[in-house]
């Protein structure tokens, strides 16, 4: 019998450059819908392969697993030139968009939360924290109301509908495989009686992956693999050993550092039944 254990070695936090999800609109016309121009690469139900926001824990803020500094950011496209518009597919001019989080699956008695931050990416004032919560989504949320704005006009008639806030983070209570319903909305009044120019975007099911998570284990004659997801800047070393009781551990290689997104390591050479493996990760920079 082979089984595996996982272990994780939690190293200082490391900063790096953030990933947008972009967000804008399928026309500029009253009640054309808005929607995530890049939401495919993130969609969750639609490949095992869709980028994850990986979340760990850290000395910042014990008690909550959180993702690298400015891992994905929700970017409002440009309509001007002084934003670096007008770029394809934005909203239109008065439009102010807006997340929600409509949905929330995870592990029982798990929970996600948004936090505004100071400005600083990831952290509060005095750098010790990521700011403040702003709301608490349960896991088992179906029709959750909680927004965070992305643009950044204030709703004005004409501005550009461009927002790209750092400063932010998305957090979880418990280990486990999250998933987000994430839909856009339009928030201002410039449109119809007074109503938003837009119409809501279909809902995108992101997926938050909190602390280490080994998506499979498969044994094909005298190889062992190892399927996984891991941070950027986290090097993931494969160990085995064929007694607990001495709990003499080797590496399988040197190491594999991670992308976000689904990586295997094997062991080619499986000596006996019986061994164990675990995954052991260690931040060795950006």
């Amino acid at each position: 019998m082979f089984t595996i254990w996982v272990g994780i070695s939690i190293q200082p936090f490391t900063a790096h450059a953030d990933i947008h999800i972009f967000a804008g609109a399928l026309g500029t016309n009253q009640n054309d819908k808005l929607n995530f121009s890049n939401g495919a690469a993130f969609d969750a139900t639609s490949t095992a392969f869709a980028f994850p926001q990986i979340l760990r824990l850290n000395g910042l803020n014990a008690g909550y697993y959180r993702g690298e500094i400015g891992q994905i950011t929700f970017s409002s496209l440009a309509g001007t030139i002084g934003n670096g518009g007008p770029i394809p597919g934005c909203a239109a001019p008065g439009a102010q968009l807006a997340v929600q989080v409509v949905s929330m699956s995870g592990p029982a008695g798990g929970s996600f939360q948004f936090w505004e931050g100071s400005g600083l990416i990831g952290f509060g004032a005095d750098g010790s924290d990521l700011g403040m919560i702003t709301f608490n989504v349960p896991v088992g949320t179906t029709n959750g109301t909680n927004i965070f704005v992305i643009s950044e006009n204030g709703g004005a008639p004409g501005t550009d509908p461009y927002g790209h806030i750092h400063g932010r983070e998305f957090t979880t209570s418990l280990a486990g495989m999250y998933v987000a319903g994430l839909r856009l909305v339009d928030i201002s009044s410039n449109g119809t009686n007074g109503g938003p120019i837009h119409s809501a975007s279909d809902v995108l099911p992101v997926r938050f992956q909190a602390g280490l998570r080994i998506e499979s284990f498969q044994i094909f004659t005298n190889r062992a693999t190892v399927t996984f997801r891991s941070p950027t800047a986290i090097s993931n070393i494969l160990e085995a050993t064929d007694s607990l009781v001495s709990a003499s551990w080797q590496a399988i290689g040197s190491g594999l550092k991670g992308n976000s997104s689904l990586q295997s390591i094997s062991d080619t050479n499986i000596s006996r039944p019986g061994r164990v493996y675990r995954l052991r990760q260690i931040n060795n920079g950006p």
